[in-house]
This record gives structure tokens, C-alpha cells and sequence, in this order.
């Protein structure tokens, strides 16, 4: 089988050597097209002191040639969704967050006056008794 490094990426696709990096790290796995997963690590041979370079991350040729098909619509998707305000009807303004904040802030204190009252009467009922 054959693989790719991002060298061989850059090659194919006739980019530059850092654009496979940017792919791979900006497209990641929670986006909406995510660069495939490696499915090795090479290390190749050198002549020199070093021997062997350093390990590289491998990837399928097949599947990168088709996340690299819909890289255009995705760019597109992401573009447009970053545009776009969201003006759902569900979506709350500071002002009504505020509004239910002090509503809810209200009903918990009026649960605490009756439960203190309660405890004030006990504390007279003890007392008395």
C-alpha cells in the first residue's frame, strides 16, 4: 500500500510544503470536513550522522484526495456559518437572561423567608414549651 507524508501532499496537490500542516491541524476531527486520520508513522533512512529522520505521520492517498475534493464546499460552509448571526427566536438577549436571573433569584428568596418564619415559629413553640 501505498502513503503519503504531508511532503507527498504538498507534491500532489501542487501546494506549498506547509499547507498539509495547516490542514491537518485546522481541519480537525470536531469540524465540519475532517482531515482523515493518519494510519501510520514512516521514518526514513538518511545518509549522514543521523541515519534515520524523524517519524512522520502517514496518511491514505485514496482518502485524502477526497477530503481534498470537498475542501472547496467546506471552505464555503465555513465561511457562510461565520457570516451568519444567529437570529433564532430561542436565542435570549442579556436583558431577558437578566429578567429570569431575577426571577428565579426572587422565588428562591421568598422559599427562604418561609423557611425562616417556620424556623422563628419552632424557636417560640421550643421556647414556650
Amino acid at each position: 500500500m501505498y502513503l503519503w507524508t504531508r511532503k507527498e501532499m504538498a507534491e500532489a496537490f501542487d501546494v506549498s510544503a506547509s499547507t498539509p500542516h495547516y490542514w491537518i491541524h485546522n481541519w480537525d476531527p470536531d469540524s465540519n470536513h475532517p482531515f482523515p486520520e493518519p494510519i501510520a508513522q514512516v521514518q526514513q533512512r538518511h545518509t549522514g550522522p543521523s541515519t534515520w529522520g524523524l517519524r512522520q505521520l502517514a496518511y491514505d492517498p485514496g482518502a485524502v484526495q477526497q477530503w481534498h475534493a470537498g475542501l472547496a464546499a467546506a471552505k464555503t460552509e465555513r465561511m457562510s456559518l461565520s457570516h451568519k448571526k444567529d437570529r433564532t427566536p430561542t436565542r435570549m438577549s442579556n436583558l431577558q437572561i437578566a429578567v429570569e436571573a431575577v426571577a428565579e433569584l426572587r422565588s428562591a428568596m421568598a422559599v427562604l423567608v418561609a423557611t425562616r418564619s417556620e424556623l422563628v415559629a419552632l424557636q417560640k413553640e421550643v421556647a414556650g414549651a
